[in-house]
């Protein structure tokens, strides 16, 4: 008996017509998929371009229209090492500090202290290592990030409602936000590969995943373990934005996560820079002297005028970029002039900011950097209406940092 047809080319044409079926609409597919996602890119409501608009300076006085000290109360159940990240609520402004008190405080809007939430240990309600927290106003929970995988939920008055995991394979979790009934989670891979993503949808009630999305190839394949000491959720209001060290988008979680705003320069860092970036264990050992590429979106601020955020140049260059959405006219600049609190403000700058809303925007001025503002009010170097100034006087290097609320035209 014969096990096979006495001609087989016939079937074997066949399956290779059917062969070349399926690959082409693999292909198809693929080239389909490629352009829905460069369709949806182009999609940003701004394009921001960052080449050959450059100046030393602009005055805060041309964004904000007053300035308001805001000194935290010090002592010993308040003790904060250095302001991390901060949001501000109804009359509250929730400060954490990551890794020396490694606390998440509550003042109020005036400075006085009103709780912590939390606290150090291994029990119900206790954190090991608090990296990021995020709060839901609508249903009044505040989320707290512990060691990583760890979620830690708490209703606003500090009492504690629960805690769950949210573990998902080959990644650690870096920062979190809520939004819209999903806690979203900044996350990176131990063992990364090019289909990899960035951030991932969980239900805040219990951490079940529900959706996976920024592929990698955003951020130009990077995912290797290394932050900048702020969070990739750079405003954490109405329509939180994200976006992370090396992309050229900063993406809107709205309704559907879209792309917000384009930046455009012919000296965006490329997928080739970071391929022959060195070993190292921190980005200053990886980063040489010869890399001068704009990356490290940071200490953004909106309102319905302006768009302003930080980024860098290379390792130490820093530049701001004020965008007026009226006129669509951009200035990059090496800094902002603080007129609202210097006389001779050409030589005193906007610092860090930590937080904004639709009302303002709050910098930070560290416990280190006291004593320089003290001397500048003894030589008489503030406006003469500063807010505060005898209480300013009044502290010292082991004070609290100081915020200052700027509040926009």
């Amino acid at each position: 008996m014969k096990l096979f047809c006495h001609n087989s080319k016939p079937l074997l044409r066949i399956y290779e017509g059917k062969l070349i079926i399926f690959f082409g609409i693999l292909l198809l597919l693929s080239s389909c998929a490629i352009e829905r996602k460069k369709k949806w890119l182009e999609e940003a409501k701004y394009t921001i371009d960052l080449d050959d608009i450059n100046e030393t300076s602009i005055p805060v006085s041309s964004i904000f229209k007053n300035v308001r000290t805001i000194v935290l109360e010090t002592n010993e159940e308040c003790l904060i090492g250095r302001i991390h990240e901060a949001q501000v609520f109804e009359n509250y402004i929730y400060i954490l500090d990551a890794f020396i008190s490694k606390r998440l405080f509550v003042f109020d809007t005036e400075g006085k202290f009103v709780k912590k939430i939390g606290g150090l240990g291994r029990g119900p309600g206790e954190y090991i290592r608090v990296r990021d927290f995020t709060l839901d106003t609508e249903n009044r929970f505040i989320f707290l990030q512990d060691q990583g995988t760890r979620i830690h939920k708490y209703y606003l008055d500090g009492t504690f409602s629960k805690s769950f995991t949210i573990e998902i394979p080959r990644y650690n979790n870096n920062y979190i936000q809520y939004h819209n009934d999903r806690l979203y989670v900044s996350v990176i891979s131990w063992e990364p590969t090019k289909d990899d993503y960035m951030l991932v949808e969980a239900d805040p009630d219990n951490g079940k995943i529900i959706s996976q999305s920024l592929p990698i190839e955003l951020n130009k394949e990077w995912a290797k373990p290394h932050f900048t000491g702020h969070s990739f959720f750079i405003s954490r209001i109405s329509s939180p934005k994200f976006t992370n060290l090396f992309m050229n988008y900063i993406m809107s979680l709205d309704n559907a996560i879209m792309p917000y705003i384009e930046l455009k320069s012919k000296n965006l860092v490329t997928s080739q820079d970071l391929k022959e970036f060195p070993d190292g264990q921190s980005l200053q050992e990886m980063i040489p002297s010869s890399f001068q590429k704009i990356w490290d979106i940071h200490s953004y601020v909106e309102n319905n005028d302006f768009i302003i955020f930080n980024f860098r140049i290379g390792l130490y260059v820093y530049k701001k970029l004020v965008y007026n959405k009226r006129t669509e006219g951009v200035k990059i600049v090496d800094y902002l002039s603080n007129d609202l609190m210097y006389r001779k403000n050409e030589e005193n700058q906007l610092g860090r900011i930590v937080f904004s809303n639709s009302k303002g925007a709050y910098e930070v001025l560290p416990s280190s950097m006291i004593e320089k503002l003290q001397e500048s009010i003894r030589r008489n170097e503030v406006v003469p209406d500063l807010d505060k100034k005898d209480e300013l006087l009044k502290l010292n290097k082991e004070s609290n940092p100081i915020i200052f609320f700027y509040e926009f035209k």
